[in-house]
């Protein structure tokens, strides 16, 4: 009798059919557009921005400006948009929205009738047409219709006039001639650029209504995203956003270092913590050397030379050869304060790496300019945040 199963597997076993598989699927033009807006997407992920029209970017910049272009290709896409950079047509901001109502009845429609203040205000409605609205009706009409409407984002049909702005503010924010600030409404004026959970936005324009009962200043804005979307939100609304998860733009080019100076003149009164140094690695394992701006930030209170002698056996220097790239002679700093500030304000770019089982706590995937400037903030005793995605020190 033939055993069916033994045969089979001999069969599926056999060298001629080793190399045998199945056909490849062909790539579809849908398929290309969602590998493309993967690529973008991967792009923005890691430099925090969008492709920009530069001969290293242009295939992805243009990429994204065709996706742009066409409503089909942004919804095909939508799925795949995990950090939200395509335009949000649908997506509504947090203002109050119009109450519900149920549908009245018919006893309720006949009250509302009765009452109706067109019928009480009879005699001063006594020369209005027929179809003519009083105007103080007029005015409750406009209120309730100001109140029910929500501002939306929706694609903006004239970003090129906004792209450049944008793309100078973003290699701004990489120079350092741009920094992120704690947001304040004095900030937000029309041309002022900020930061609201993640994206760069700009108020284009505002149409001023006065002061509101509360008396806040309130109107509809205009306000471009640099991911190509706009909103009118208002004025308050995206005030009170931005208070809670947003920052402001501010050129700081014309900012000194005097006060950093005043912090190093020294005094008989003044007494020697140690160094601050800072140390790239000069590991050959390709997983470290491939890693763009990783430093160690450590603190010691005797010669960087001594301490880094057999930095090539010792796993806190990843056990290779360092090279000193900055150090500071500092004053009354204790060194586990600024070791524990310094750990806490670049948690969210420490490096995770295991090294002859132990794990090294001092090495942060961080450009040397904002360290240097993390340095001194924490010298001269300031509160500060690192925002990760754009790389910058908060105040």
């Amino acid at each position: 009798m033939i055993n069916w199963e033994k045969e089979l597997e001999a069969i599926f076993n056999d060298p001629l059919l080793a190399d045998v598989t199945a056909p490849r699927k062909r790539t579809t033009s849908s398929d290309r557009l969602v590998a493309g807006f993967q690529e973008i997407h991967a792009f923005y992920e890691a430099n925090g921005r969008l492709p920009e029209d530069t001969p290293e970017e242009a295939s992805l910049f243009h990429k994204w400006a065709g996706i742009l272009k066409s409503e089909k290709k942004i919804e095909r896409c939508r799925p795949f948009d995990d950090l939200g950079i395509l335009p949000q047509p649908i997506q509504t901001v947090e203002e109050p929205e119009a109450e519900y109502h149920r549908e009245p009845t018919e006893e309720e429609q006949l009250e509302a009738i009765l009452n109706d203040p067109l019928l009480a205000d009879i005699d001063a409605c006594a020369d209005l047409g027929l179809f003519d609205v009083p105007e103080y009706m007029r005015q409750r009409l406009e209120a309730r219709k100001e109140a029910e409407y929500v501002g939306k984002r929706r694609p903006c049909e004239d970003f090129d006039k906004y792209a450049e702005g944008f793309r100078v503010i973003q290699q701004g924010l990489r120079s350092g001639k741009y920094k992120l600030v704690k947001f304040s409404i004095k900030r937000l004026k029309v041309g002022s650029y900020f930061v609201e959970d993640g994206m760069i936005g700009y108020l284009a324009a505002f149409e001023d209504e006065g002061v509101n009962r509360h008396g806040d200043r309130d109107g509809r804005t205009r306000v471009i995203y640099e991911n190509g979307a706009e909103s009118d939100v208002k004025y308050k609304t995206i005030a009170k956003n931005l208070s809670v998860t947003g920052y402001s733009v501010v050129d700081c080019s014309d900012m000194t270092d005097e006060e950093f100076e005043q912090c190093f003149t020294i005094t008989d009164n003044d007494v020697e913590s140690g160094t601050i140094y800072v140390l790239r690695s000069k590991s050959t394992r390709p997983e470290i050397a491939a890693i763009k701006d990783l430093y160690k930030i450590g603190f010691t209170v005797t010669s960087v030379e001594s301490r880094i002698a057999n930095a090539k056996n010792e796993p806190t220097y990843l056990c290779a050869d360092v090279e000193v790239v900055a150090t500071w002679k500092v004053y009354n700093v204790k060194s586990s304060t600024f070791e524990a500030l310094i750990h806490k304000l670049f948690a969210s770019v420490q490096l995770q790496v295991t090294v002859d089982g132990h794990r090294p706590q001092e090495w942060f995937i961080v450009p040397l300019n904002v360290i240097e400037e993390a340095v001194k903030a924490i010298i001269s005793g300031k509160r500060i945040e690192y925002n990760p995605q754009f790389q910058q020190i908060i105040y």
